[in-house]
């Protein structure tokens, strides 16, 4: 499982796939897991296709669709191609929200969904979608190297709630605010630059909470997008807290530093919502996560 970064979308660009008469087919990786690293490494996009012994569109697909020469050049040229069986990963179609077979995802190497096709696709369907994924990854590339350079430089105050807001006392570690009474004498920035955690997870885009759906849970005030969420959170907070309280496990271990991590740069493993603290250090996790992992001290 890897990463649930977000969303931007900027230029469409022109993609020009060269047919070869060559191409038997796409190179399909087997290990899901290898897939995303070598993507990672390559700094390509992975072209996930989820299929099974059972599914006959599957194998039609296959032998119609992948077979021909301007499909496979333009996936095994522009992706890592990863073959998922859709019966030995249940845990990852249900992470996905996988409905049906045949699927296709093309995701970033952190797991970020950028565009998802279902259903049986002749070359004449599935290119156009090819280029679509393959734009919506440059221009993630692109806003990521944006959000970085802002990162690095200094923010102004962002909204805050008022340290003298209301609470509702409960007896978990999580109590619901009330909007800020201005004029603060002293603001508490919200976590996570007040993006909303369960609509992150949900959505695998960056939402922005509001500090008028605001709660405290561990110490933090979360800013939260729709009631619902709030609602969701409460419910379950522990689906959508990041590990180590939002702390870079990167950081931890090469710094022995706490640094609060950015949900921009936020990755799955092990079921587990892993928070890095910018662009670098999310590209080192995502090459070896279990090092950082397992290098971290028990809770």
């Amino acid at each position: 499982m890897r990463p649930i970064c977000l969303l931007f979308s900027i230029p469409v660009l022109c993609v020009g796939f060269a047919a070869s008469a060559e191409a038997a087919g796409v190179r399909w990786e087997s290990d899901v897991e290898r897939g995303l690293q070598t993507a990672n490494q390559l700094g390509k996009p992975v072209f996930m296709k989820f299929t099974a012994e059972w599914c006959g569109y599957c194998k039609k697909m296959e032998k119609e669709t992948f077979t021909k020469p301007n499909v496979a050049d333009a996936v095994n040229q522009n992706f890592v191609p990863v073959l998922v069986d859709a019966d030995k990963h249940e845990a990852l179609v249900e992470h996905l929200q996988i409905k049906g077979l045949p699927a296709m995802l093309i995701v970033s190497p952190e797991m970020v969904i950028l565009e998802k096709i279902s259903g049986y696709q002749t070359e004449e369907k599935l290119m156009p979608k090819i280029t679509v994924g393959l734009a919506k990854f440059r221009s993630r590339q692109n806003a990521n190297s944006a959000v970085a350079s802002k990162a690095a430089a200094p923010q102004p105050p962002t909204r805050a709630v008022s340290a003298g807001s209301s609470e509702v006392v409960a007896p978990s570690p999580f109590a619901q605010t009330t909007a800020p009474t201005p004029p603060p004498q002293k603001t508490i920035q919200p976590a996570f630059g007040g993006l909303c955690l369960p609509a992150v997870n949900e959505t695998r885009s960056l939402v922005s909470g509001t500090p008028k759906i605001a709660a405290r849970y561990r110490g933090k005030v979360l800013y939260f997008s729709e009631q619902k969420y709030l609602d969701k959170f409460k419910q379950d907070p522990a689906k959508y807290w990041p590990q180590r309280d939002g702390a870079c496990p990167v950081t931890a271990v090469e710094d022995q530093q706490q640094v609060e991590g950015q949900l921009q740069f936020a990755a799955m493993f092990r079921d587990k919502l892993w928070v890095t603290r910018d662009a670098e250090s999310m590209k080192k996790f995502v090459d070896n996560p279990a090092r950082y992992v397992d290098a971290l001290p028990a809770q």
